[in-house]
């Protein structure tokens, strides 16, 4: 199953697109994000984003802080930098 992500900078948005999997750098740790799960807010550090897209692709971003918020299977990222 998958859910929605958008990706977003103070520039552009970054990504919208349905992925299975999203590794994120929150600021005291790793947080794993998969389908219908609870309601998060989360403040995020610096760090490798990993979302595995449904086509089985990979994509990797660098980010830099921000939240990240997941409700509904969407997860939004709010972030001051993203370079993939």
């Amino acid at each position: 199953m998958a859910f929605r992500c958008v990706l977003v900078t103070p520039e552009q948005q970054v990504l919208d697109e349905s992925v299975t999997q999203a590794i994120i750098p929150a600021e005291d740790g790793w947080l794993g994000i998969l389908t219908d799960r609870a309601p998060l807010l989360a403040k995020l550090g610096n760090g490798p984003l990993r979302l595995d897209l449904v086509s089985g692709q990979r994509r990797l971003y660098r980010i830099t802080g921000g939240i990240a918020q997941m409700l509904d299977n969407r997860l939004t990222i709010l972030t001051n930098a993203a370079v993939g």
